[in-house]
């Protein structure tokens, strides 16, 4: 099992995925559980989860179930422990994959165990460092170096993945038994934040690369399509690349931060500041700082940035970090309450396994899960018509707006989880 985004699928994805069946078998199914149209960096995804999907069945990808919005686009922690709670309601056995710049289990537990005790000491050395503006991760890095006496270990919460790789392990450290067992493998190419189109030579291009390489296309005034094709075919599986090609000229998407700034700056606005400050995220003041910035004249965005991009700018300190003001900026969106943590939280974490795409080795998969699963599985939005539980219906009304928000954006109507089938691969 693999906890992703696939936004969108490139090389070091079916490297990963080539990887996983040489250690394991080639004969072993692969599930996948993807985030919908939005991510965890509060971003709406390039392409809808179900273009996604066919990219993820094309790389080698057997299973692929939805993670819903209220942990896909949360914090690394809420990612992770969806993730987890969700691969383990499966009923399923195996081993939960991830990648990880460290690619070694030892001392990505040792941060985990430290990290699940939160001893006194350590949580007063954490709010130390957040009393003087440091932002979350990095007070936590100076906490564990404070704490341990070894810079190296906590240098290790520097990386992106090592974080996620951190908190898989503290999820399933939480779990009633133990049917998922943890496998790292080293990350290949580019760092996950590396956006430096036609950085190759060093490895496989990051997501965040292929991003940049298609705003800078979009953003040309002319655009240049055989460089496009050039520069991505040595970025994308081939499949993959296809079904993003036919995207661009049929649509919706792509995507970037900048097709939500409209309806984010209007809420901004016309909301008032209290109201905001109420949102999960919004509190220490960032809710006051974002609303002032978007009320104040808006000028003409400079050239290569845009109305949000400069609402971010003008908002982020080091204590709001450009990702976490992301993150608050899309539950505004979407309207998720603090409430609605606390009720999924209670309720165990995510209340369903939405299938968005399977082959056939997948469908021996679903098969299984229909016998195991602790959760329902849905198959089609019509499915959730069936549940009264307030926190599966709720959960589920979040993710359908989700794709409505995402749609609007890419200038499509609403309602396309209930008429847009499974993918079969």
């Amino acid at each position: 099992m693999i906890i992703a985004e696939y936004n969108p699928f490139h090389l070091g994805h079916a490297w990963q995925l080539q990887t996983i069946r040489q250690q394991l078998g080639s004969d072993c199914a692969v599930m996948i559980i993807m985030s919908g149209n939005f991510t965890q960096r509060g971003e709406p995804a390039v392409l809808d989860k179900w273009s996604r999907t066919r990219m993820a069945l094309s790389g080698g990808a057997d299973l692929v179930v939805e993670l819903p919005f209220a942990y896909a686009a949360a914090s690394a922690e809420r990612f992770a422990s969806g993730g987890v709670l969700l691969a383990y309601a499966s009923g399923l056995e195996g081993h939960l994959v991830f990648g990880s710049e460290c690619g070694d289990l030892g001392p990505l537990n040792q941060l985990a165990e430290l990290l699940s005790e939160e001893t006194p000491e350590y949580r007063r050395l954490l709010h130390e460092q957040l009393d003087l503006g440091e932002s979350f991760p990095a007070a936590r890095q100076s906490a564990v170096a404070g704490l341990t006496g070894q810079s190296d270990l906590a240098g290790l919460l520097a990386s992106s993945n090592n974080i996620l790789a951190v908190e898989y392990l503290k999820a399933l450290r939480h779990l009633p038994c133990s049917r998922l067992i943890p496998l790292t493998l080293p990350r290949q190419g580019q760092a996950y934040l590396d956006n430096q189109a036609g950085g190759q030579g060093s490895g496989f291009a990051s997501a965040s690369a292929i991003r940049l390489c298609l705003d800078q296309h979009f953003a040309a005034p002319v655009p240049d399509w055989a460089g496009l094709i050039k520069n991505l075919s040595a970025m994308m599986p081939s499949a993959a690349l296809a079904i993003l090609l036919e995207k661009i000229q049929s649509g919706p998407g792509p995507l970037n931060p900048e097709s939500l700034a409209g309806p984010i700056i209007g809420l901004l606005r016309s909301r008032q500041i209290e109201e905001i400050e109420q949102y999960p995220g919004m509190g220490e003041g960032l809710g006051r700082r974002l609303a002032a910035a978007a009320r104040r004249p808006q000028t003409a965005p400079e050239k290569g940035s845009g109305r949000l991009a400069g609402l971010l700018a003008d908002a982020a300190t080091r204590r709001f970090p450009q990702t976490r003001i992301q993150r608050a900026l899309l539950v505004l969106l979407a309207g998720l309450r603090a409430e609605d943590l606390t009720l999924f939280d209670a309720a165990g974490g995510p209340q369903y396994l939405r299938i968005l795409g399977f082959n056939r080795r997948g469908r021996y998969l679903l098969k299984l899960m229909r016998k195991l699963a602790e959760r329902p599985v849905i198959m089609n939005a019509s499915d959730f018509l069936e549940y009264k539980d307030p926190a599966l219906t709720r959960l589920a009304d979040l993710d359908l707006l989700a794709t409505d928000q995402w749609m609007l954006a890419a200038g499509k109507t609403c309602g396309r989880d209930f008429d847009t089938p499974v993918v079969m691969g």
